[in-house]
């Protein structure tokens, strides 16, 4: 049976790792946020966060990919200045964390 239309779930209340990263006072930042959020959140998100850091103001993320065929795993690689995103495909979760870990500001 279906779920009444009020109840949300609490996945879809969680805010992506990444959020914790962004400096909320700064509006190119504020905008990625949004943009973020967007790509992770909804009935029917793109991301899912395996694990993020930042390097010099950029946010690196090791992502699932939840409507896409293989490969299913990247690193994405957010810009604040407005440059948009870029990613690097990875063959499974655990490269993509190892892609992430050995990120330098590729």
């Amino acid at each position: 049976m279906n779920r009444p239309a009020t109840e949300t779930s609490s996945r879809s209340r969680r805010l992506p790792a990444v959020d914790v990263l962004i400096d909320r006072v700064d509006t190119c930042q504020s905008e990625l946020r949004d943009l973020i959020r967007r790509m992770h959140t909804g009935r029917w998100p793109l991301y899912r966060c395996l694990a993020a850091r930042t390097l010099d103001g950029v946010i690196y993320e090791a992502v699932e990919h939840l409507r896409a065929a293989p490969p299913r795993f990247s690193v994405v690689r957010w810009r604040p200045d407005g440059l948009g995103l870029s990613w690097m495909q990875c063959d499974s979760s655990r490269k993509a964390l190892e892609a992430l870990r050995a990120t330098n500001g590729w």
